[in-house]
């Protein structure tokens, strides 16, 4: 200190030192300590956490209050040591018509305390006997003492965070946090964003300085606002302020430790206390399932757990109810439960299926599965549970090993329907896990798939990689589009590669789907083209590339239906994105010889259409359908149901039709009559067989299809016995959708719990008429859905928690008519339509004061109805003139 002290006459030196006093008084604060040496000085603490629902209604809160008595017990430097005791504990919460308060006695006597190096808090030292909650919010005042007026990175009881500061003058200092470590500890989630959550999280913390850079007020005000990411306008807010204000010096003496180093400080304190960090951990006890047991709620709800209820939104929304209980039952529980409620087996698979514990999948097969002694009905249970498991997001990785060992199992080899339904969960299972590239399970899972590709049925093996969707196997899957003569199984391969997505292919990966759709090297199935088609599109083409694309329109080919296609996936796109729609003006712009009604105004009966089936204030759900006509006949149709979340979508139910040979069947005698407003496609290879079938995809799992028919003696036989014109079930299933669950911890140390469940029950049937005397066939399709989701959100400590419990609830319906008739030329018309739908949303909001004197609760309920009127949805044009032709009498 000598050299300040010593006089100069040095002008350029004088303000040199003249700046850098005024830098140390306006920052030179943040050397001075918060809590002098050697004091004692008193705060109030008050932390409020409050919970509001979106929809605008009244909020829940508590507040807890305290007195700290702050002694700071040692001091060397900017090293410090504070002891840290409570006094006065309360917690309140708003009553009816008063604030109802509750003191707090249980809280310790014994202090803890507070080190801290370079005048930042670095660790509590605390007594072993404190309980998880109580600790967390002692970090959280040692958080608070964490002011540093600059840098970008912290670690804080809300773990590692991204931090700001802005230091508005030498007393008043803001420091604003981002993306901390501990506002996400996510347990379960789903990959699909729009099937997921959506979290927006800040916290913004002020600091009130005295002249001499004392701490007088330091205020943390946090924000996490929690939503379904397809519904972000239900779900929670959750807002908490964490309050330090000084009160006033106290008067007494402060004895001091009598130790050379802070570490001596804190190993004097060690026979009755631990060393903790200041990174917070979940206090567990906010998200225990307390006097809930599974079998008892099975029993009280078995008579809404029927085959009647499939379909419904009370049998999903019981789903989601059971399953927090299901996750936590041991396997000796769930095969009592099996043996006792036989009555239920089919939705209690579904249940085991959406659990995903080993616990689960073994009580599942060891009930069930017998090697080749098992019966038809335990198979057909296997298939159904594993169809459920099938839509898993996170398996538990012995579940995915089991499936795999089985397929090792020679009486698996004779059980041909659950052995491909084990081959196509274990390849969704093994995509869900998210498995490294090296991992030896999936290298394993991936060689048997491909090695199957060379067995006696390559097509179980190609539906499985799509379902895999494993990059590595692209070159494999092209290979069989491009090499297979049998157009099934090229139809198969580039329906697998559709499911890829489209930032896993390369340059060389769209020239191969170029020469598929233009037929550069060979002729190829029209599926096969459409679905080349599919993905390019997916590619962004360039403007080039789309005007490759156009031009093809105007070619030669007489493939109508396949430009009929093209133009309608076309317009379709443009309707859907701006930039694609302003890309397509300006190539046809281009090209008169394309741009004109005898291009435009392609001829078949093709469609391709989407259409919004809800929206906000339901669900953003809209419908894809694509019938792919061929000769006046449906050669491959889908329905597929996606549900939206911002520019996010998922697919949530996919059904497709396929067949082949049908048009001998028909045997339109009219289609070398010029007058015949639909030309043949490319004549029917005379090899091809007749059959028909079902392809259902569940969340983008695709599972073992139906065939209705193989061979023309087998349709005879449905034809005259008329097995198929009564309505049959084709698929009834209840399932999981949402599954998500996080932690929060805040900056009071309080933890909060996120859980959202959503499941879907469908109850698919359909039936066909034939007349071959009157030379028509009718088709109806009818879909009856169930959905529900579940949201629970809790937060809190020890002595206060609030609780959040909402639920959403609709019961979408469809029904898809076809009306064939080929007396004279072929006639067909379709018909989609929607009855009315309700959406539900229900919510109760909680207030808990637990742990005191005398403890008290109050509930808040609301509900909300949504009501989206019915329709009849417009296909086309030329659909609406085939109906008025068949329905003209």
């Amino acid at each position: 200190m000598q050299k300040f002290k010593r006089k100069t006459n040095n002008p350029d030196l004088r303000s040199l030192l003249l700046i850098g006093v005024f830098a140390v008084c306006c920052l030179g604060v943040v050397q001075a300590a918060l809590v002098p040496p050697n004091s004692q000085q008193i705060f109030k603490l008050q932390n409020t956490v409050s919970l509001q629902g979106l929809s605008g209604t009244e909020e829940t809160r508590y507040t807890f209050e305290t007195e700290l008595k702050i002694n700071s017990v040692w001091s060397q430097g900017e090293d410090q040591l504070l002891e840290v005791s409570f006094s006065g504990s309360r917690v309140s919460a708003p009553g009816l018509d008063h604030q109802v308060e509750r003191p707090i006695s249980q809280i310790p006597d014994r202090p803890f305390y507070i080190s801290l190096v370079q005048g930042q808090p670095h660790q509590v030292i605390a007594h072993t006997g404190r309980d998880q909650s109580l600790l967390n919010l002692e970090r959280g005042i040692a958080s608070l003492l964490q002011l540093r007026f600059e840098g970008s990175e912290e670690l804080d009881v809300s773990g590692h965070c991204r931090v700001a500061y802005n230091v508005k003058s030498s007393t008043s200092v803001e420091k604003s946090k981002m993306d901390c470590a501990l506002w996400d500890l996510r347990v379960n989630y789903h990959p699909e964003e729009a099937l997921g959550v959506s979290q927006l999280s800040q916290e913004q913390v002020s600091y009130e300085l005295s002249a001499d850079g004392a701490l007088l007020r330091a205020e943390s005000v946090e924000t996490h606002r929690l939503t379904p990411a397809a519904k972000p306008d239900a779900g929670s807010t959750v807002q908490s302020s964490l309050l330090l204000q000084h009160a006033y010096q106290g008067a007494e003496e402060v004895p001091q430790l009598d130790v050379p180093s802070l570490e001596a400080a804190i190993e004097s304190l060690l026979e009755w206390y631990r060393v903790f960090q200041l990174e917070a951990d979940v206090d567990s006890s906010i998200s225990e399932l307390k006097q809930q047991n599974l079998e008892k709620l099975l029993a009280q709800s078995e008579d809404q757990l029927q085959a009647d209820d499939v379909g419904k939104s009370s049998l999903a929304l019981l789903y989601v109810q059971l399953l927090p209980l299901a996750r936590l039952t041991k396997q000796p529980q769930f095969k009592q439960l099996l043996q006792k409620h036989t009555k239920i087996l089919p939705q209690l698979v579904d249940l085991l299926g959406a659990v995903q514990t080993f616990e689960a999948h073994n009580a599942t097969f060891s009930q069930f599965y017998s090697d080749a002694a098992t019966n038809t009905e335990q198979l057909e249970l296997l298939e159904k549970y594993l169809q459920s498991l099938a839509v898993a997001t996170h398996p538990e990785r012995r579940i995915i090993e089991h499936l795999y060992g089985l397929l090792k199992v020679d009486a698996t080899n004779k059980q041909s329907a659950l052995r491909e339904s084990i081959i196509q969960t274990l390849a969704t299972l093994t995509r869900q896990s998210g498995f490294d590239g090296n991992d030896l399970l999936l290298q394993q899972v991936r060689a048997f798939l491909l090695e199957g590709l060379g067995s006696k049925q390559p097509i179980l093996y190609i539906r499985a990689l799509q379902n895999l969707q494993d990059v590595a196997t692209i070159e494999a899957l092209l290979e069989q589009a491009q090499t297979r003569q049998e157009p099934n199984l090229a139809v198969a391969a580039l329906q697998a590669l559709k499911s890829f997505p489209a930032r896993s292919f390369n340059v060389s990966h769209r020239q191969q789907f170029e020469s598929i759709f233009y037929q550069r090297r060979r002729r190829f199935d029209s599926s096969a083209r459409t679905l080349a088609l599919d993905v390019l599109l997916a590619l962004r083409p360039s403007a080039e590339q789309l005007g490759h694309i156009l031009d093809y329109l105007s070619s030669t080919d007489r493939q109508f239906e396949i430009k009929k296609y093209v133009l309608q996936k076309l317009r379709m796109l443009a309707e859907m994105c701006p930039r694609f729609r302003g890309l397509l003006r300006q190539e046809l712009a281009k090209r008169s010889k394309v741009n004109n009604y005898h291009v435009m105004g392609q001829k078949g009966l093709t469609t391709v259409l989407r259409r919004q089936l809800s929206q906000s204030p339901a669900f953003n759900e809209s419908l894809l359908s694509t019938q792919e006509v061929q000769q006046g006949i449906l050669k491959r149709g889908s329905v597929e149901f996606l549900l939206q979340a911002g520019h996010a979508q998922a697919s949530s139910f996919k059904l497709g039709i396929y067949t082949a040979g049908l048009g001998a069947v028909v045997g339109d005698g009219d289609a070398s009559d010029e007058s015949d407003p639909i030309p043949a496609d490319d004549e029917l290879e005379s090899g091809e067989s007749v059959t028909a079938g079902m392809e259902i995809s569940v969340q983008g799992s695709q599972l073992r299809p139906l065939i209705f028919f193989s061979g023309q003696t087998e349709l005879m036989g449905h034809v005259w016995g008329g097995t198929a014109s009564d309505s049959t079930p084709a698929y009834q299933a209840t399932t999981l959708a949402q599954d998500h669950e996080h932690y929060i911890v805040l900056a009071s140390g309080a933890s909060l719990h996120w859980r959202v469940l959503g499941a879907r029950s469908v109850d698919l049937n359909g039936k066909v008429g034939f007349s071959l005397w009157n030379r028509n066939a009718q088709t109806e399709i009818q879909q009856n859905t169930g959905s529900a989701v579940v949201g629970h959100v809790a937060v809190g400590f020890t002595y206060a928690k609030l609780v959040q419990d909402f639920t959403l609830r609709h019961e979408p319906k469809l029904s898809l008519k076809a009306d064939l008739d080929f007396y004279s030329g072929i006639k067909l018309c379709m018909q989609l339509q929607r009855p009315e739908q309700l959406l539900k949303q229900t919510s109760t909001r909680s207030v808990f004061l637990q742990e005191v004197g005398r403890s008290y609760a109050k509930h808040v309920h609301s509900t909300i109805n949504h009501r989206t009127p019915g329709c009849t949805f417009a296909l086309n044009q030329k659909n609406n003139e085939m109906c008025n032709l068949i329905f003209s009498d």
